[in-house]
């Protein structure tokens, strides 16, 4: 080649080389940038996309983690067909496999064995000064290793209590990283407790303005199908209840929480539609705030009582008043309160609070009372 020939040839030479320096920039680009398919994130919504597809699939009970394209599910099925079944459903979760299609390449299905399932799926975290006691269902042994580490690196000095036990029927793939999530917060708290059951969270303790804002953020907007309820007080405030002012719920006695439902039930009525224990829109409100005291003091032993006028027959009267109280007690089981820990018992026209012979005595008679037993629950 003439030298003429070679300068003629430099300027598609430079080309050449620009467009394979843009090609692999572009490359780079895509690999690297924020998105779901850049190298950094690609595990992460390969796990969620599994996740999701999980409980279309009837699997919510299944945990799923991701090492790179390859994602490894844990967990507890009733059938010993249902193992193919999470590893198909895992596998087609983020389409075709392969690096560079983007898809789950693998799935390790070691982890998934034949047990007994758990109904209601209820799992515990509970706080003291100086020990942490986990207990409840756990939907694999890799879950609870997972749980263990993180209790061990948030409460470093404190004791470790593992009553935890592996049991099919988790309510969602993401059970465990919000269990883990809610052992991490409970570290800013002084004193508190996370309970999961099936799809209801709650939250209850006090602590910091700083350690009660961070729970707020980080269960903001929980997984589906996750609800989530806190309770949480600042030093000792509660500023949502202001009935309660003076009464610290935290690690109160029997005598204490009993009182903060009177308070509550004080200027308020529970009310329901005429001949039913439909709750009536209207005291919901008041329900929830009830909730806040149950949740904080369901240690103990809580009865919901149901009481009418004597207006009718006395046998349909009783019948009324149980569910009544049934109904009070499955709103607060929704909110989080443990099933175990509530009664219901219906009264009718006995125990009148007034007399019956006034239309304002037979609405005060008409009414649901509280009795917490200083006897603990397990």
């Amino acid at each position: 080649m003439t030298p003429e020939e070679d300068d003629a040839n430099t300027p598609n030479r430079r080309l050449l080389m620009l467009g394979v320096f843009g090609l692999v920039v572009s490359t780079l680009l895509g690999l690297l940038a924020p998105h779901d398919g850049s190298v950094w994130r690609l595990p992460q919504a390969l796990q969620q996309r599994a996740q999701t597809a999980l409980l279309t699939a009837d699997l919510a009970g299944i945990d799923v983690t991701a090492d790179g394209q390859r994602l490894i599910a844990s967990g507890v099925v009733e059938d010993e067909r249902r193992i193919a079944d999470v590893r198909r459903t895992v596998l087609s979760s983020s389409g075709p496999g392969g690096a560079w299609a983007g898809g789950v390449t693998s799935v390790e299905v070691g982890g998934v064995t034949v047990g007994a399932f758990e109904r209601p799926y209820s799992w515990t975290a509970r706080r003291e000064v100086d020990r942490l006691t986990l207990s409840g269902a756990v939907p694999s042994e890799a879950a609870r290793a997972r749980l263990l580490a993180q209790a061990r690196r948030s409460f470093s000095t404190a004791e470790i209590v593992d009553e935890l036990r592996v049991a099919g029927g988790a309510p969602s793939p993401a059970f465990s990283a919000l269990a883990v999530d809610a052992v991490r917060l409970l570290a800013g708290l002084t004193a508190g407790e996370a309970r999961v059951v099936d799809h209801q969270v709650a939250i209850i303790g006090d602590g910091s303005q700083r350690g009660v804002d961070a729970l707020r953020a980080a269960f903001a907007n929980p997984p589906a199908p996750f609800r989530v309820r806190l309770d949480l007080t600042v030093d000792g405030l509660d500023v949502e209840n202001p009935e309660l002012q003076g009464l610290n719920l935290t690690n109160a006695d029997a005598e204490t929480c009993e009182r903060a439902f009177e308070r509550l039930m004080e200027g308020n009525v529970i009310n329901f539609e005429t001949g039913s224990a439909v709750i009536a829109p209207s005291s919901r409100a008041v329900l929830d705030r009830l909730a806040s005291v149950a949740l904080r003091c369901d240690r103990f032993s809580i009865e919901v009582a149901g009481f009418t006028d004597n207006q009718g027959g006395r046998a349909a009267n009783m019948d009324l008043s149980h569910r009544r109280a049934d109904a009070v007690a499955e709103y607060l089981v929704g909110q989080g309160v443990g099933p175990s820990r509530l009664t219901a018992q219906g009264y009718g026209p006995d125990r009148p609070r007034a007399s019956n012979a006034t239309p304002v005595g037979q609405a005060a008679n008409r009414r649901i009372e509280f009795y917490v037993s200083s006897r603990a629950t397990p």
